[in-house]
Parts: C-alpha cells; structure tokens; sequence
C-alpha cells in the first residue's frame, strides 16, 4: 500500500541509477550534498518538499512513486553479454530498468493472462555442457517448441509464445545490446533498442535463450574467473548457433563457400553471414583456410558492423506487453493517465520497456479529453 507520508528510500536509488547518475551527478543536479544524497537513500532522512520537488523534475519520476512499497522481487543473475567491456554505471543502469520492467509486468498480470512459461524440461543435459550435449539440446528444445528443422523467422515471437517475457529497452550503450535475467515464476529477456540489425537480433535472443536454459545456477556472474564467464559466453553462443542453423539442415543448403552465397543463404535461415560463416566452420563445412579467407574478405567490403540485407530485414520486435496496454487502453478498461498512475511510473520507460510507441499514453488521454468535449 502507498503511504504518501512515507518516504521510500529503495525508489530514490532505483530511480536515480535508472537515470544513469551517480550519487555526485544527481547532487549536482538538485543543488545537495553527496552526504545528504546518500543519507536520503539509506533512509537515514527524508527529502524536505522543496528538495523533493526538484528530485521529481530532475529524475522526471511521478511523486508517488517514491513513496510507494512495490512487491519485493526475487531477481537471479543478470546475463549481460557484455561483461567485460560494459560500464558498472551502464549495468546498474540497466539492472534496474529490470526493476521498473517487473512492476509493469506485475501491474499488467493482474489484468491480463499472458502466455505460459513452457520450457522443457532439460534435467537429462544438466552438467554436462560439452559441445555435442549443447548440440543436442538446441535440437531438444527445437522439438519441444515444434519448430522441426526449419528456419526460425522470428526467434522473438517464439519467446514470447512459450511464456519468456521480453522487453525492449533503450540501453544507450554499443557494449550491452541484449541481456537475460532469471525471475521468480518467468525469465525476462531485454533487447536493446540500438540493434539495427534483425539479423544480430535473432543471435541474441537465441544466444539469452541458452542462458536462461543452461545458467539458471549461476546467482552472480561478476563472481566468476575472466575463464569461467568466457566459458559461459562461448555455451550460449554455441546454443544459439545450433539452435537457429540445425547441421543437418544447414549443411544441405550451403552448396557453395562465397560470401555470394552466404547472402542469399541469409534471405533463407534470417541468420547473419557472420553467424553462418562460423557455424560452416564449427561443423567442417568449411576447413581454417577458408574460414580466415572469408574473414579477410567480410573486414575488407566492411562487412563486420552493416552486412548486405541488413536494411532490408526488419528488426523484429516484441508484441506481447505493447498489445496487453493497447487492449487495455482500447476497450477503456484503463486510460493511458491511470495507467500511468496506478504503475507509478514515468510515461517514458513504460512506453520504452513495452515497445509502445512515444506519446501512445497521451494518445489515450487526448481522446478522453475529446469524447468529454463532445459529451459522451
């Protein structure tokens, strides 16, 4: 329950690494000391209301929402790809963007029935992530999900299908572009919004699908040796390998080793030419000669950031929470306002975080506004 005579110091931090600030940064920003930056947020004291207003303008959160007590979650590791090179600030940045996804998601499941988590069950595999046992895996869940052999076209709409929730989030950052994160009940998935490119897309879906898969024991990554985390990263790139280019099925339709080839190949398994080309190697479809060969070839067109047909193939996107709001908002269950109030949560990172468009709260707004103009 809200109680607006409680100030709730968990909310100030949250929101301000949200914001991507640190403690000396958002000081600065609403004329305080770092000291009482900090006091406020281990609730040692409360903001008086002329500072409060400015923290409302300055992390452009509505009031209520640091004075609100939201369910505590259970949240397991994080899988950021990009441990090694991605800031402390982005990650904590981005970790508790996580946290805003959860109180939407936990607000819009009281409404809504979304889909069931379905994963198979992988208990036979537990242990033993050797190559040829994550091969058979990707396989396993292929099956599971009746996808056969086949190209998979959109590996985000399979997520959500079985029950993954995936979210988009604006991560501000070339270093973190997709990230998993286990939960009490469902894993959530998060692709960045700076990915351009549909085909890198469906690699990173499928690569945060392996570890919600294989690494749901692993409570803390930073916890683990440069090895170990290398030896994580390189399973569920392998996993994603297998799971979007089956060998068998791949192998009969690489009938020439050209980079030619591999772009047309590209309109058939919606896979990059970077992803094939490597996999053509894991498999023995092609020998280390040719494999630096076509490396050399991919630097020299300049292929490693913009491959051919990458501004042709959308970026698929997911539709599951960005469908849940508009049915809500459509048949006048909520308005886009209330929405926002019964959240507590800036209009921006809802509509950001549930891949709404901008201003689609304020849409709903402005046609309440029109029928009360007009009487109905």
């Amino acid at each position: 329950m809200q109680n607006r005579e409680h100030f709730n110091p968990k909310r100030l931090k949250e929101a301000r690494l949200v914001r991507g600030l640190t403690i000396k940064e958002f000081s600065e920003e609403i004329d305080v000391t770092r000291q009482a930056i900090s006091q406020f947020e281990m609730g040692e004291s409360s903001p008086k209301q002329e500072t409060m207003m400015k923290i409302i303008k300055v992390l452009n959160f509505p009031k209520n929402f640091f004075y609100k007590d939201f369910e505590e979650q259970y949240v397991g590791n994080t899988f950021f790809r990009a441990n090694a090179t991605a800031t402390k600030k982005s990650k904590e940045s981005q970790y508790n963007k996580t946290l805003m996804a959860a109180y939407i998601y936990n607000y819009l499941s009281d409404l809504i029935e979304f889909p069931e988590l379905n994963l198979p069950d992988i208990t036979k595999f537990v242990g033993d992530w050797s190559d040829n046992t994550i091969e058979e895996l990707a396989t396993y869940v292929r099956h599971f999900w009746g996808l056969g052999n086949s190209p998979i076209t959109n590996v985000i709409h399979e997520l959500e299908k079985n029950g993954i929730v995936v979210f988009t989030v604006d991560t501000h950052s070339k270093k973190v572009d997709a990230f998993a994160q286990h939960r009490k009940g469902k894993p959530f998935i998060f692709v960045g919004n700076e990915k351009d490119s549909g085909f890198r897309r469906q690699f990173d879906a499928a690569h945060e699908l392996g570890h919600i898969l294989m690494h749901k024991d692993i409570d803390n990554q930073d916890l683990l040796s440069r090895e170990e985390y290398k030896a994580m990263e390189e399973q569920a790139n392998k996993f994603a390998s297998a799971f979007l280019l089956p060998e068998g099925t791949f192998k009969k339709t690489v009938t020439s080793t050209t980079l030619l080839h591999f772009i047309e190949l590209k309109k058939y398994w919606h896979v990059s030419m970077a992803a094939m080309i490597y996999r053509s190697y894991e498999i023995g479809i092609i020998d280390e000669s040719r494999y630096t060969s076509l490396q050399k070839q991919i630097s020299m067109k300049k292929y490693r950031k913009r491959e051919p047909l990458d501004e042709v193939f959308p970026v698929s996107k997911p539709t599951v929470l960005k469908r849940s709001i508009e049915l809500l908002l459509d048949n006048e269950v909520t308005t886009g306002l209330d929405l926002i109030h019964d959240i507590s949560l800036p209009q921006d990172l809802i509509e950001m975080l549930c891949g709404l468009e901008e201003e689609t709260l304020n849409k709903n707004k402005y046609e309440a506004e029109i029928r009360l103009m007009k009487g109905k």
